[in-house]
């Protein structure tokens, strides 16, 4: 059996088309929101007002109307309202496995062993994600593109943004601690002579 609290999740934009201007000025594609070496150019966003970033509308654990664009000036990474990495804790999960043996003896060197393994007896769903491609599906929040005034050649503010759908949403189970996203039954019979 295993339980653990949520894990750190770091939300994220990402740029539809920031080559060869970037925000905040950092003139490099090696931004990683997420604190990854994925070369994946991304972007921390702000936190938008009071709103509370737990508890999104449809069923999604993150609330994606708490969060605004990352801003396009020179404090992109000094700005105290951009979410630090691993800023937002995920749902905590927990999974059981089970195992039932007997050994029956029919003489000194024979015996019948029969027994069931349960893998996540109680086929409780494990909502927490774990590998990378799952946690990037779940805290990306959408992307938006960037314009210049074309006078001043200076970026202007993020207005265009297409949201993720999927932000925040456990639409799956996974398998997490070695115990299975289903409930999974091996039957065994030993017979040692």
């Amino acid at each position: 059996m295993f339980a653990k609290s949520g894990t750190g999740f770091t939300p994220f934009y990402d740029s539809g088309n920031c080559d060869p201007i970037f925000p905040g000025n950092i003139a490099s594609d090696s931004l990683d929101a997420v604190g990854g070496f994925s070369n994946y150019l991304s972007y921390r966003p702000l936190m938008a007002g009071s709103g509370n970033p737990y508890g999104g509308s449809g069923g999604a654990f993150f609330n994606a109307a708490a969060f605004a664009p990352p801003t396009v000036g020179a404090d992109l990474l000094d700005n105290p309202n951009v979410l630090r990495r691993n800023s937002l804790t995920g749902p905590s999960t927990w999974g059981a496995n089970l195992g039932l043996r007997k050994r029956f003896r029919f003489s000194e060197r024979t015996s019948l062993e029969v027994g069931a393994d349960f893998n996540n007896v109680f086929n409780h769903p494990l909502r927490s994600p774990t590998d990378p491609d799952a946690a990037f599906n779940f805290t990306h929040i959408g992307t938006f593109f960037l314009e210049v005034d074309q006078t001043t050649g200076k970026l202007l503010p993020i207005t265009q943004v297409d949201p993720d759908p999927n932000f925040g949403r456990l639409i799956q189970s996974y398998t997490d601690e070695g115990i299975d996203n289903r409930r999974t039954i091996r039957l065994r019979l030993r017979l040692t002579f």
